[in-house]
């Protein structure tokens, strides 16, 4: 098998797993769109046996926007994972067990991917003389923490155990 369609096959196990994240993840981009006013070309278009699953929107010129759409995923897909894993909790025995999975699928989807994150600083540095610093301290986490798929593997891992902890009532 060639190294191609390991990947393909790869993918298409991720998506499997953590589909249901990957997809309010690229809503979510969908309505921050909306909510900003950026132009979506299209709805979001999975790919299971591609890297990435895309939502296509007119290029964003402006901070505000390309911010928030940057990590509402973040937002949305953090808030889903809590309450799944909060319903998990408070359900005994296997019924709980699916809310488990999307609690993870959720939670491992939150992290916007660096595709999301490549305009940040190009957008803050659009920004009026006098906000151009709080645009890069808003955008330096968001991109550092997408740009190297090591770390946010561990952010990733972090958080939704963070999200677990807080929605089974872990002190």
């Amino acid at each position: 098998m060639s190294t191609a369609a390991l990947n393909s096959l790869s993918n298409l196990l991720v998506t499997i797993a953590v589909g249901p994240g990957i997809v309010t993840h690229e809503y979510a981009h969908y309505a921050a769109c909306k909510l900003t006013g950026v132009r979506v070309l299209g709805p979001p278009a999975m790919r299971p046996m591609a890297d990435d699953a895309v939502l296509e929107h007119e290029p964003v010129s402006a901070f505000g926007p390309d911010f928030a759409i940057a990590v509402a995923p973040f937002v949305v897909n953090s808030l889903f994972a809590l309450a799944c894993f909060a319903v998990a909790n408070a359900v005994t025995g296997p019924l709980g067990w699916p809310f488990l999975w999307l609690g993870v699928a959720f939670g491992f989807t939150s992290f916007p991917s660096d595709t999301d994150t490549q305009t940040l600083f190009a957008t803050a540095a659009e920004l009026p003389r006098t906000t151009r610093p709080v645009g890069y301290i808003l955008a330096a986490p968001v991109r550092a923490a997408s740009w190297s798929i090591l770390l946010a593997g561990m952010l990733t891992f972090g958080w939704t155990s963070v999200l677990f902890a807080a929605g089974s009532g872990v002190a």
